[in-house]
């Protein structure tokens, strides 16, 4: 089985997360080598179970993309030199290796992404009297999103691969740290408001999640 062990000075406890890269185990910074050896013994079932089931990151399909929950048919064709999206169609230029393609759909991706996610915190900033200081696009490895303190927030492009109601969950949860910036009864409450299918949403990205894979080109 392969886990890797990251030590981090602030983690209280250890936890395991699954990602698109495989099991990662976070610790604490001075927790023993054995305690740390006992807890990957103990866990071996569930660490080769989940291993098991991560999907291998195949390359790029030539006939499919997929895009806010659905496959999409990708199409080559002649006399044209770039990607885009028409009728629930992607298109692209014949000649066009899966390099090419890879990097365009990522390109695509993170411009649908700010455009998605900027149209609909409009909606929750002005149901909560909020504004975010600015909106980034990432591509993170274990985080869907995150809200610094000065209130720049960041989405995960990867989400654009999942249902839009997965999408609109992470973007509440985020915009609700600027009414709270923590995980209190009174946040939840405050997402809750906003976002009613917290559950099924979250249920949705543990089961889900890491299938939400997009190979990075740079």
């Amino acid at each position: 089985m392969t886990v890797k062990v990251i030590r981090h000075k602030r983690r209280k406890y250890a936890a395991f997360f699954v990602t698109p890269e495989g099991i990662e185990l976070r610790i604490p910074a001075r927790l023993p080598n054995r305690t740390v050896e006992a807890i990957l013994h103990d866990h071996k079932d569930w660490i080769n179970d989940r291993l098991a089931a991560l999907p291998h990151v195949p390359a790029l399909p030539s006939d499919t993309l997929l895009f806010q929950g659905k496959t999409v048919p990708l199409v080559r064709r002649k006399n044209i030199d770039t990607f885009a999206f028409e009728e629930d169609t992607f298109i692209c230029p014949d000649t066009w290796d899966e390099t090419h393609v890879r990097a365009a759909y990522e390109r695509f991706l993170r411009v649908e992404a700010l455009r998605y996610v900027t149209a609909r915190s409009l909606l929750y900033e002005r149901t909560l009297g909020v504004r975010a200081k600015k909106i980034r696009i990432g591509h993170q490895k274990a985080r869907w999103g995150s809200c610094s303190s000065t209130g720049t927030i960041s989405i995960n492009v990867r989400l654009m691969l999942a249902p839009t109601k997965v999408l609109d969950y992470v973007i509440a949860h985020e915009w609700a740290h600027l009414v709270h910036f923590d995980h209190s009864k009174a946040f939840w409450s405050t997402v809750a408001s906003i976002y009613p299918n917290v559950k099924t949403a979250t249920s949705w990205l543990k089961a889900n999640g890491h299938t939400l894979q997009i190979k990075k080109t740079n």
